[in-house]
């Protein structure tokens, strides 16, 4: 890489889609990072076009829209760029509804809809999980620095700088109903399971309650409207084979509801829970979910904590 160095003073997501469009203009290398996603392998496919800021009347914006020409069709991408700023929830299903609109007027035959962001971002954000696709700045950073001219040099530096300001804290809008919500449950936490690991502060939403285990790097989420507690492992999507020899084993020691699922780049040992509504004071909720949920918490920090007591003893000399 060129040594020149370029300052971008706080970058911004639309100094990322300007860098993204000329890339899309101009080389196949990147577009193929994306076509990969995908499994379109054509030396056929063609870029007709890049659009950014598209927008839909009653749909709201595509941040970036690929058309390409693959053999007889055509092919669009689109795209959801995301540095730091919190994801709306309906987003990813605008998207989709954008996409299904434009197949129906005749604008391309599919499209593919994708996020690009860091993989901290990904990994943390519920929003961001929903979209089908997705490429991570870092990967594209990587594909950069293989080329040493000048203007990729600048490049490298924008996602470099991108990543370095999506690692920051973000600012979290409050949501007033769900962290009245969430300071309860903290509540009911530590008045019956005092000591589960409850790593969320009480001024935060909480939709998805974080508790630390002492098995490695692995943490527990309780995605507390959409129903699951998920054990998750970070990175072991490319091991779900040894996941779920572990689901087995405890499927046949009185956890038969448990499952593995891939999550983003992680694997999870994941049960599910009755879903519970933060719009609405916890008071609200049936005390027998709420029970519930604590339970499986419960049992998967023990299910942790055991695998890691075990791993200590066959370790220590």
């Amino acid at each position: 890489m060129n040594n020149v160095i370029c300052n971008y003073n706080n970058v911004s997501e639309h100094d990322m889609d300007l860098m993204f469009l000329q890339l899309f203009s101009s080389d196949e290398g990147f577009v193929k990072l994306f076509l990969d996603k995908v499994g379109i392998d054509d030396p056929s496919a063609k870029v007709e076009s890049v659009e950014l800021s598209k927008t839909d009347p009653k749909l709201g914006e595509s941040d970036i829209v690929v058309l390409l020409s693959v053999v007889d069709k055509k092919i669009a991408l689109l795209i959801e760029d995301k540095i730091d700023a919190i994801a709306m929830p309906e987003q990813p299903e605008r998207y989709i509804k954008r996409g299904k609109k434009a197949v129906t007027k005749g604008e391309y035959d599919v499209f593919y809809s994708f996020i690009v962001c860091t993989q901290k971002y990904y990994d943390e954000d519920k929003v961001a999980n929903k979209y089908p696709y997705m490429v991570s700045y870092e990967c594209i950073r990587d594909y950069l620095s293989g080329n040493d001219s000048l203007l990729y040099s600048a490049y490298y530096q924008l996602i470099d700088q991108a990543i370095c300001k999506s690692k920051s804290p973000r600012h979290v809008t409050l949501n007033e109903k769900a962290n009245a919500f969430f300071r309860k449950y903290i509540e009911y936490k530590n008045s019956f399971y005092k000591d589960l690991d409850l790593r969320n502060k009480p001024d935060s939403n909480g939709y998805w309650a974080h508790y630390g285990t002492r098995l490695g790097e692995a943490y527990i989420y309780h995605k507390i409207q959409e129903g699951k507690v998920d054990l998750t492992f970070p990175g072991a999507a490319q091991k779900m084979a040894e996941l779920g020899l572990v689901v087995e084993w405890l499927r046949e020691h009185d956890h038969e509801d448990v499952r593995a699922e891939i999550t983003g780049k992680a694997g999870v040992i994941r049960f599910d829970v009755p879903p519970l509504n933060m719009e609405l004071p916890f008071e609200s909720s049936s005390e027998a979910d709420v029970e519930i949920c604590f339970d499986r918490i419960s049992k998967l920090t023990d299910i942790a904590n055991t695998f890691a007591l075990a791993a200590k003893i066959a370790t220590e000399k």
